[in-house]
């Protein structure tokens, strides 16, 4: 995939999720809604919801599936909600993946795509409306993104392998957008404050990056 091409297919997402949400919500301003779909072997999946107006949907499909042979694939997706009016959506289209994602207060936002094998991604979002949104394709890449405080919202993209990143965000309406299209990369982003911005895009391979940025 182009580098080109991965930043306008986050655009694309990015807007989705705004697209999306709020009519979701509005359908279900009293009660939880989960959907969990499975096909293949060995797929584990956990949703836990408190609070009302929650939706949360996990899919996972074998990458070898097909139309007429639905087979192999395992895997780990888990949705924990407390709170209110989350929305939360995993699609896991491969193998031994491990996805865990946690909302807590309100009104915050999580997408999820994995194409690929042996990844691992790990959210946790706590305060009001947050959003985090993620597209990985490929294999073995490990991503953690903790958002406290309100209004958050982070998007992270990875077309490759063995990349590792990290994004945390302390205080109120922080941004961050990170895209990597290459192999064994590693950022980590800390931002401290209110109203930080950051934004990043690699193209290549064996990069080390590490940003700290405080204040207001």
């Amino acid at each position: 995939m182009k580098y080109s091409s991965i930043q306008s297919g986050f655009t694309a997402i990015f807007a989705g999720t705004f697209l999306i949400s709020p009519g979701a919500y509005a359908d279900s301003a009293m009660s939880n809604l989960a959907s969990i779909e499975q096909v293949g072997n060995d797929y584990q999946a956990s949703i836990s919801q408190s609070g009302d107006g929650n939706l949360a949907y996990i899919r996972q499909v074998a990458d070898d599936a097909t139309i007429d042979e639905l087979s192999g694939g395992s895997g780990i997706a888990e949705i924990i909600q407390i709170g209110s009016r989350h929305y939360t959506e995993i699609s896991d289209f491969g193998n031994e993946n491990d996805i865990t994602v946690q909302q807590w207060q309100s009104d915050s936002n999580a997408l999820i795509s994995l194409y690929g094998n042996n990844n691992q991604v790990n959210i946790d979002q706590n305060g009001i409306a947050q959003d985090f949104i993620a597209s990985v394709d490929g294999n073995n890449n490990g991503l953690m993104a903790t958002q406290f405080g309100d209004y958050n919202s982070a998007v992270v993209g990875i077309d490759g392998s063995q990349n590792q990143v990290g994004v945390t965000q302390w205080g109120d309406s922080n941004s961050s957008a990170i895209q990597i299209n290459g192999d064994l990369n590693s950022v980590t982003v800390l931002q401290d404050g209110n109203a930080l911005n950051f934004s990043l895009g690699i193209n290549g391979n064996n990069r080390n990056i590490a940003v700290t940025q405080n204040g207001n």
